[in-house]
């Protein structure tokens, strides 16, 4: 049964068993998006009104819930509904200031007890929300496994824009608020390991390597937080790329021809615990294919190296030197000859206007999206 979804006043129907955010980016409608399978949160709405499907907000924690935020990849509507974009004062969390302390170095460590749980890991980032246009950044330094309230250092260039109340010598108990945690982006790609050549004779000259990525990679398409990064990839294309990758990180020989995990995983959002998840998969497959631990061990090492190029919270453009590169968004094609709609598989025909979304490459005819709605 189609559906009526209205979106900060743009208004369209959904098809059948399609989801929101499918009938969204149909339509025209620049809305965010990563893994398409609930994984990353990035497509993350607010119901204003309608109903939101269970499944479409389980995985969301409880204050998201309480106020109506769901995901558009999980949601198939059960009827009309009015959505909007998340709103900023929604995703801060609340704060106390337990102490402001300035270092040596000018830097300020703040030791604050957060209102709700942070999930986080040290080194990633918060925003400290001060009402200005910029907010300054404060890296993590506290421990989760250890320590009972959060740390987060800020460099001395942001000090002055933390506003009076949270200068060293503040008053125990200001209340604050943080927006976060955050992945900074590497300045630099990862350059390639050093080899490791004796890991891969361990590995048969490749033949073990190749067997455990043929059984690996059926447990990723059959995985729902990871198959969804796929999408479009057949399963033979993956493990040979990421043969040939891996073959190059240990030989060192130059036999992968496509871009490092960095510009490869660019649009992708992959949370830790997403990566997480596809290791605690590698290591099961990797002892089910009967591979000794030492070789494990500098197998996953490798693995491990380019989390910091893989792993973020926010889109990263692609980037060619000092030069980056966004792919997202839509764009108005006239099409150069005739080709099916990805969405309705309707004829469309040479000379017909058509709307490309640029990351996917997915067109839709003027049947699927509203052309004159759509800025490119």
């Amino acid at each position: 049964m189609t559906q009526t979804i209205d979106y900060e006043g743009r208004v369209l129907e959904t098809r059948e068993t399609e989801t929101v955010l499918d009938a969204l980016l149909r339509s025209g409608v620049d809305a965010a998006f990563s893994c398409k399978g609930g994984s990353c949160h990035t497509c993350l709405m607010q119901c204003q009104s309608g109903t939101v499907p269970e499944a479409a907000r389980r995985s969301l924690p409880e204050h998201l819930q309480r106020l109506r935020y769901f995901l558009p990849c999980r949601c198939v509507p059960v009827g009309p509904m009015k959505l909007r974009a998340p709103q900023p004062g929604d995703l801060v969390t609340n704060c106390m200031l337990c102490e402001s302390v300035r270092q040596d170095d000018g830097s300020v460590i703040l030791l604050i007890e957060p209102a709700r749980t942070i999930r986080y890991r040290q080194g990633q980032a918060l925003q400290i929300v001060n009402g200005a246009a910029h907010e300054p950044r404060a890296r993590i330094i506290s421990d989760p496994e250890r320590d009972m309230l959060l740390s987060v250092q800020v460099a001395a260039q942001d000090v002055a824009a933390l506003g009076e109340a949270l200068q060293p010598g503040a008053e125990f108990g200001a209340d604050m608020q943080v927006r976060g945690p955050f992945d900074e982006r590497p300045s630099q790609e990862l350059p390639y390991p050093d080899p490791d050549p004796q890991l891969w004779t361990l590995l048969d000259e490749g033949r073990t390597m190749r067997r455990v990525l043929e059984a690996f990679y059926v447990k990723v398409y059959a995985d729902p937080v990871l198959a969804p990064f796929f999408e479009g990839a057949t399963m033979g294309r993956a493990i040979d790329k990421q043969f040939s990758f891996m073959k190059q990180c240990i030989t060192g020989e130059k036999v992968y021809m496509g871009d490092r995990p960095r510009n490869a995983h660019h649009w992708m959002i992959i949370t830790h615990e997403v990566f997480d998840h596809r290791q605690t998969l590698m290591l099961q497959t990797l002892r089910e294919q009967g591979v000794d631990e030492d070789a494990i061990a500098r197998w996953t090492g490798f693995e491990e190296y380019f989390r910091p190029d893989m792993v973020k919270s926010y889109f990263w453009p692609r980037q060619v030197g000092d030069q980056l590169i966004v792919n997202d968004g839509f764009s108005p094609e006239v099409l150069g000859e005739s080709t099916l709609c990805d969405h309705c598989q309707g004829e469309v025909m040479a000379g017909e206007t058509v709307l490309l979304h640029r990351r996917l490459g997915t067109i839709s005819c003027e049947r699927c999206a509203d052309l004159s709605q759509t800025v490119a």
